[in-house]
């Protein structure tokens, strides 16, 4: 019997040995979000991120399908959009100038639409965040066909903040981001 119990613990010691050089050479599991550790920081700004780009899609997938409902809620109850110097203020406020002026289509633009966005640089801190994107807005064009025209370009300065665990628009300012002039 004592052999056996001898043969026992050493089985016992045998294991407890490689479990410790298993988990010596194994990498560590990455942290999810919100677990306390060194990259939880780091996978919550990821996150925020991802979400932030979503959000980008959202506006440009929002306005082509003209869906100016899904469009508003993009923003906060006060939010801020437009250029600087003639801003419109307030999420109905948004929702409904974007809804008439593409509705109106005042330059005549065939369709379907399609806006983009590229080049996001983003600032998160905390529920915050700042962003500079650029974006473009193209139709078919009917010289070409299957071709596409680029109608404009334009810049973007975002100011963020996430509310009940979405992220919004507090201020969107655009700006004219024309292609250089042929000289």
């Amino acid at each position: 019997m004592e052999a056996k119990a001898a043969a026992f613990k050493s089985a016992i010691y045998l294991m407890a040995v490689l479990a410790v050089g298993v988990a010596a050479v194994l990498p560590a599991r990455p942290a999810k979000a919100g677990t306390p550790g060194p990259d939880s920081s780091l996978v919550e700004r990821l996150e925020a991120r991802q979400e932030i780009e979503e959000l980008f899609a959202q506006y440009g997938a929002s306005l082509d399908r003209r869906d100016f409902g899904t469009f508003g809620r993009l923003f906060t109850e006060d939010a801020v959009y437009g250029s600087s110097s003639t801003p419109t203020r307030g999420r109905a406020a948004i929702q409904s100038q974007l809804q008439q002026t593409i509705t109106a289509n005042p330059s005549h633009l065939p369709g379907p639409d399609f806006h983009l966005y590229f080049n996001p640089s983003i600032r998160i801190d905390g529920d915050h965040a700042t962003a500079h994107s650029m974006g473009a807005y193209l139709v078919p064009d009917d010289r070409s066909p299957g071709g596409w025209k680029l109608i404009f370009l334009v810049s973007y300065d975002d100011t963020l903040v996430r509310q009940h665990g979405h992220w919004l628009f507090q201020q969107r300012m655009l700006h004219p981001a024309a292609p250089p002039a042929k000289g």
